[in-house]
């Protein structure tokens, strides 16, 4: 797709579809916040339907190629679920000095960390039939445990871990009503959309990952480094 017929694509998709063009604008424009949209979920409900609409759908996929992204859907069961995976998910045994020009995010340490833990509980969960519609019921407390247990070191302090449960759910790996404050024992689910963005080994990845944190990276939030997820 070049400019020009992207452009032209743009206006006989505007043409074609019911959607008006601010509709189609905020769908995309979640889907680049979010990562992954929800067809179950309240509010995105609509943009789910969109994305996946016969008209929209083909271009909407040829649109993020562009960017070396791919749209992955899931529309039978129980999960419905739009995803847009970077080139990091597409080519992991690509060199890592090649993959870092191509990765969206960098993650801190504690965000890394985090994310492989709710992997390694998901894949837990799965062994034990402990999902209900491919979700995993969790909480707070029982993060804290694993993240000792399996890093050695102490988890971050509540300010700080209540800024990575809100950076869990705005990227749709949990969900959450999360309070102002932070409070022991809050109840989160962990989303089937964990197992597309961390690694297919968390806890050896884990290891790894706690190796190289410097011991003050989880107390002051302010450790840069990249990590893969």
């Amino acid at each position: 797709m070049n400019a020009l017929s992207g452009l032209l694509e743009y206006e006989e998709v505007l043409a074609r579809t019911r959607y008006p063009k601010v509709t189609l604008q905020r769908a995309f424009r979640t889907l680049m916040q979010r990562q992954f949209v929800f067809g179950n979920d309240f509010g995105s409900k609509d943009i789910y339907e969109l994305l996946n609409d016969d008209e929209v759908r083909p271009f909407a996929e040829r649109l993020f190629d562009v960017f070396g992204w791919r749209l992955q859907f899931n529309t039978s069961g129980n999960i419905k679920m739009v995803c847009l995976m970077p080139p990091i998910a597409e080519a992991p045994d690509t060199p890592r000095d090649k993959r870092e020009a191509h990765q969206a995010q960098p993650l801190r340490v504690d965000e890394a960390i985090a994310i492989l833990l709710l992997r390694a509980y998901y894949d837990k969960a799965i062994q034990s039939t402990g999902l209900v519609n491919g979700h995993a019921d969790w909480h707070t407390d029982g993060l804290y445990d694993l993240w000792k247990e399996k890093t050695r070191k102490e988890p971050p302090g509540k300010v700080r871990m209540l800024d990575i449960l809100r950076f869990l759910k705005n990227h749709g790996l949990i969900q959450a009503s999360l309070p102002p404050t932070f409070h022991e024992g809050m109840p989160f689910t962990v989303r089937p959309s964990i197992s597309l963005v961390a690694v297919s080994e968390p806890l050896a990845a884990l290891k790894r990952y706690a190796r190289e944190a410097r011991p003050d990276s989880d107390a002051d939030g302010t450790d840069q480094e990249k990590a893969e997820a």
